[in-house]
């Protein structure tokens, strides 16, 4: 199904970071206009799953603010050796 209420480079894109997301994960995570303010490349999953996707202010550390804080493997190092690490 192809949604009509988005405008071109707007569907499935991190406002943040500027990465591709899914659309699934603009439904789940995203704000009410199902838009992501942050994405899994850009933030860590703690922070994602306590609504730092949706805009919301989360009480952890930002990436962003020490990135060595939260290392660890993000989206923007996709795996090509199909998950058998």
């Amino acid at each position: 199904m192809m949604r009509l209420d988005r405008h071109p480079g707007e569907a499935g894109e991190c406002l943040n970071c500027g990465r591709h997301v899914s659309e699934s994960f603009c439904r789940v995570h995203g704000d009410e206009k199902d838009r992501a303010h942050r994405c899994l490349g850009c933030d860590c999953f703690r922070r994602v799953s306590r609504g730092s996707a949706a805009g919301v202010d989360v009480d952890l550390v930002d990436p962003a603010d020490d990135p060595n804080r939260n290392r660890g493997q993000r989206v923007g190092a996709a795996r090509t050796d199909g998950g058998s690490r």
